[in-house]
């Protein structure tokens, strides 16, 4: 009996079905799922992304939708702590909505906790990106200080993401934070991966930015774009520190019109954010138009995780699946390890290094919708090392 099951278990591995990840397969510790569709009040939960604190806590944030999966509409910022890794969870705790009932869109999070681990910073946008509020918690997430916001209004107020789009011409249309953690650099800085939207010859053109702080996230600012390239438009982005200080971001792609172009892009900064280098598709990186997720594992090692489909053309909730977590020895140049996570439906993804080096992976996922529920999954390095499935890319 017990070799029938280890060869249903194998079985269940090589067809590549999720619910094996969390079956007792080796190296990995435990998945789990923490906000699933229709529960407590909500429609659909979206967006997630996480830390962990100096002291372990797992904080979880996410967008709560209330009665729709849709971007538009009325939807909070929602969050859950784990005290134990993330294997249990807190009751959701609101962050912050507004007007009730109304249409109102309060998300897009974007958590950056201090290289002590002892403040966490959240940064999150209002509506279709007007407002960029800010606050932060110095007990693991228990309370927050008083939210600080933008006005709105372009050159007023504590600070102005804006102004970047105002350098470039045109009028700012859109701004969001995230939806992925942020950095904190090794002289201290601050930085939130950003991008947006502005009006140019009444054309709306997109891109990616950073804002950043160097007083602790007492004033923030705008950081440097990536530069505009008509065949490469940039959106949702993450972003590293390389040895040596210099900063790599990791990009979602389109074409003109929106169209995906079949592989994530990069760009460098060498001078702590205010410029960067001209966006460059890397090939080892496939991806359909979706978000996705970078982190440092080591002093020698980084991590990607995107739903790894090798998609041109317009946008298809079919191609967001095949979630692949690869490992790179020398700074995203390669990325030779690879494993699935989960080959079924899979969307927005984050990553955090637990205080024991372990890998915490969140992610949307499903049957028939991708983002039927938000899980969390736990692996080791050496799980992740034993294995090669970039072969299993699926063209579409």
């Amino acid at each position: 009996m017990k070799n029938l099951s280890a060869g249903i278990l194998l079985g269940l591995l090589w067809l590549g079905v999720s619910v094996s990840i969390a079956a007792g397969a080796e190296g990995v510790d435990f998945r789990k799922d923490v906000f699933t569709r229709g529960a407590d009040g909500y429609h659909t939960y979206r967006i997630p992304t996480m830390v962990v604190t100096g002291k372990g806590t797992v904080l979880l944030f996410c967008e709560g939708r209330k009665k729709s999966r849709r971007d538009s509409g009325d939807v909070d910022q929602i969050m859950k702590r784990s005290d134990d890794g993330g294997k249990t969870w807190s009751r959701q705790v609101l962050i912050h909505e507004e007007g009730g009932d109304a249409p109102i869109r309060v998300g897009n999070p974007c958590p950056i906790v201090e290289r002590d681990g002892k403040t966490v910073h959240l940064l999150f946008t209002r509506g279709g990106g007007e407002c960029l509020f800010y606050t932060r918690s110095v007990d693991d997430g228990k309370t927050w200080s008083k939210f600080v916001t933008t006005s709105g209004v372009p050159g007023k107020k504590e600070y102005d993401a804006r102004s970047f789009l105002l350098k470039l011409g045109g009028a700012p249309v859109t701004i969001a934070a995230g939806p992925v953690h942020g950095i904190q650099t090794k002289k201290g800085r601050l930085i939130a991966p950003c991008y947006g939207g502005r009006m140019v010859d009444g054309k709306r053109r997109g891109g990616s930015f950073i804002i950043y702080s160097d007083d602790g996230g007492k004033n923030w600012n705008a950081g440097g774009h990536i530069p505009f390239v008509e065949d490469i438009r940039t959106g949702e982005c993450t972003v590293l520190e390389r040895p040596g200080g210099s900063l790599m971001m990791n990009l979602r792609t389109s074409a003109p019109g929106f169209y995906g172009l079949g592989h994530r892009a990069v760009s460098i900064s060498t001078d702590r954010g205010m410029t960067w280098s001209r966006p460059v598709l890397d090939k080892n990186l496939p991806s359909t138009g979706c978000q996705g997720s970078i982190i440092r594992l080591n002093d020698k090692e980084i991590l990607f995780l995107n739903p790894a489909v090798h998609r041109k053309g317009g946008f298809s909730i079919r191609s967001r699946r095949n979630l692949m977590l690869r490992l790179s020895k020398d700074e995203g140049k390669s990325w030779p390890y690879s494993r699935v996570l989960n080959k079924e439906l899979s969307g927005y993804s984050d990553m955090a290094i637990t205080t024991d080096g372990k890998i915490l992976c969140v992610f949307e996922n499903g049957k028939r919708d991708y983002c039927e529920k938000i899980s969390i999954v736990q692996v080791d390095r050496k799980w992740l090392l034993a294995g090669n499935d970039a072969e299993k890319v699926p063209a579409k």
